[in-house]
């Protein structure tokens, strides 16, 4: 089993780093579930620096049963993620569509606020 936790500052340069950590593990997810994960991931520790507050933190889990956990957290105080309606004037709002759209699943914990997916590979 593996297991992976990056603590990020909150800064511009958060999802970058995030986006590199993910990239290594292309020989375990392969090269699309590389590229689904660093997307993925990336949309949410974006959301992350930009919404919540508190140190990020990225945790990754991977096990023999080819599947895998990445889980995006903070200490909250931004609104609760779900899904808006696209479309709108607002800028912004896909990051959680892809993520509904590309993970097998998905959710979110309340603890503090955590954002997790799940990926086949």
């Amino acid at each position: 089993m593996l297991s992976i936790t990056l603590a990020l500052e909150r800064d511009r340069t958060a999802p970058a780093r995030a986006r590199t950590m993910v990239r290594g593990l292309r020989p375990l997810l392969g090269p699309e579930r590389t590229e689904d994960a660093t997307l993925l991931v990336s949309e949410l520790i974006t959301n992350a620096v930009k919404y919540g507050s508190g140190p990020v933190e990225l945790h990754v889990e991977a096990g023999e049963d080819r599947r895998g956990r990445f889980t995006i957290s903070d200490a909250g105080g931004g609104e609760t993620p779900a899904l808006r309606e696209t479309g709108g004037k607002a800028p912004g709002g896909y990051g959680l569509h892809l993520v509904d759209r590309i993970a097998d699943r998905w959710g979110v914990q309340h603890a503090s606020m955590h954002v997790w997916f799940d990926l086949s590979y």
